[in-house]
């Protein structure tokens, strides 16, 4: 019984803090990734593999650092432009018009219990619930999902699409998912620089892993045990002065950036999936029969996200200020609603 009750509390701990310490090493670990491996990459990795001074190590080092350079400017915009939604007068004002458009989006919201009756003659990718405690007691209500609902944390009416996150403690606009790498969610005005920093950390990575992989073989495993490879055995052995710090943290690295790759294409993929579809992650997954894109074209829908400019420049020039959404992240006019 006390084992049981220990972990009931673990959970409990790790449910309510994991995401908070993840929000806050999650970034040290990338970027600490990300500049330790640059320097190995010009200080002397390339150098030993393909000769001091020679072409292909002053390519790949030249090429190392711009799409280092690439990607880390995409991830600073990433952390530095927010998709918040700021509760106005004018927004307000929206809200009256879109529910005098749409009479059947007003925000009136039932009881989910009743809902839940009906579920076999309705579409529940049609509605989003809202869940009140008051004490002991709980109510939950159903709100259209493109109507606009209540925020219980923030106290005002959040337009659709538009989802408290309780790490950035504000609504978001079109919010995506919470980004542990950019301490902050992805959502309608940074999805871009997003998909942007993705594609280039794919790009590197691919770039710069088979070259370390070989530098490994031939500079740190001659110095090491097999087992000194797997990455706990490593941090055990490096604990008891069994392997160098250099050595640790060259294989702390390999593992790094080659889980960074595998996440990078992950979410790409699903990003590029998303915008041709329309969709935001979430909806892909839990709202495919309910969300709908009135955009004809592709071209079209990724202009909801990049903007109406040549799209290719958003790869290299992160000019947001220049090129704006086509969505306004309230009224959803590239949205069909039903």
């Amino acid at each position: 019984m006390a084992c049981r009750g220990f972990r009931v509390k673990l959970n409990k701990f790790c449910n309510r803090n994991g995401p908070i310490v993840m929000n806050a090493v999650i970034p040290v670990w990338y970027v600490f990734s990300t500049v330790y491996s640059n320097w190995m990459a010009v200080d002397h990795m390339f150098d030993v593999i393909y000769g001091e001074g020679t072409r292909f190590a002053m390519v790949y080092k030249c090429l190392t650092v711009l799409l280092s350079a690439e990607m880390m400017i995409n991830w600073i915009f990433l952390c530095r432009v927010r998709s918040d939604y700021q509760n106005s007068e004018v927004n307000n004002r929206k809200r009256l018009e879109h529910e005098k458009t749409f009479p059947q989006f007003v925000s009136e919201g039932v009881s989910y219990e009743e809902l839940k009756e009906k579920l076999p003659t309705l579409r529940t990718g049609n509605w989003s619930v809202v869940t009140q405690y008051t004490g002991s007691d709980v109510k939950r209500t159903a709100y259209p999902y493109w109507g606009w609902k209540p925020c219980v944390v923030c106290s005002f009416y959040k337009p659709p699409r538009c989802h408290h996150c309780p790490l950035c403690e504000e609504c978001v606009l079109k919010r995506d998912h919470h980004c542990f790498f950019a301490r902050q969610c992805v959502g309608l005005n940074n999805q871009r620089f997003f998909v942007v920093f993705n594609f280039w950390a794919v790009m590197l990575n691919l770039l710069f892993i088979p070259p370390l992989l070989y530098y490994v073989s031939v500079e740190v495993w001659p110095n090491i045990a097999a087992p000194d490879l797997f990455l706990p055995y490593t941090l055990l052995s490096f604990i008891l002065g069994w392997v160098s710090p250099y050595s640790f943290i060259v294989i702390f690295i390999s593992y790094s950036l080659v889980y960074f790759f595998l996440l990078a294409l992950t979410f790409l993929v699903e990003q590029i999936r998303c915008i041709d579809n329309g969709m935001t992650s979430y909806e892909l997954e839990n709202r495919s029969c309910a969300i709908k894109s009135q955009c004809k074209s592709r071209y079209e829908r990724f202009a909801c996200v990049f903007g109406r400019s040549q799209l290719w420049i958003n790869l290299f020039i992160p000019y947001h200020w220049a090129s704006e959404p086509t969505d306004d992240g309230i009224t959803w006019q590239s949205m069909k609603k039903d």
